[in-house]
């Protein structure tokens, strides 16, 4: 068990760890790993707020978990809304998922969101639960994709 933990915004310095954390969730995503991306994608956000935040978990002085949250804006909102992109913890069980989430609303709620959204995998009902117990709730809405050209990333 952790001796101390801590929630903050991460810091550039923090990148290395974040990287190898972000592995680990696609790893446990089956989701596909691309540093450079990851590296290209977090680098922004460690350096001002304007397109987000993350939040690391911080416990023993190594970071056991992070969320990205970035911020959208929509008409049917009224403006500002947030993404929670990513979440991910090392060390399930001891409550750091449960603070991130509380970071992460605290986060939305101090630049003006209205709501945050996030997306789960439709076969992941663990994971819509844990959602659910946390004040989120299913929306009607089917979200759709369609790449950019300027998207160079290999998709498996």
């Amino acid at each position: 068990m952790a001796q101390f933990s801590q929630i903050r915004p991460a810091l550039l310095s923090d990148l290395p760890e974040l990287l190898t954390l972000g592995e680990k969730y696609c790893d446990a995503d089956n989701a596909p790993w691309d540093a450079q991306r990851a590296r290209r994608a977090f680098a922004p956000l460690l350096m001002d707020d304007i397109h987000g935040v993350v939040l690391v978990v911080q416990a023993d002085q190594r970071l056991v978990g992070y969320a990205v949250v970035t911020w959208g804006w929509s008409i049917e909102a009224g403006g500002r809304e947030a993404l929670l992109d990513e979440m991910y913890v090392d060390q399930p069980g001891l409550g750091h998922g449960s603070a991130l989430v509380e970071a992460v609303m605290a986060a939305a709620e101090t630049v003006g969101a209205s709501r945050v959204f996030l997306e789960t995998e439709a076969s992941s009902e663990s994971a819509r639960e844990f959602w659910l117990r946390r004040g989120f709730v299913v929306e009607d809405s089917v979200w759709l994709q369609r790449r950019c050209s300027s998207d160079s990333s290999t998709v498996v």
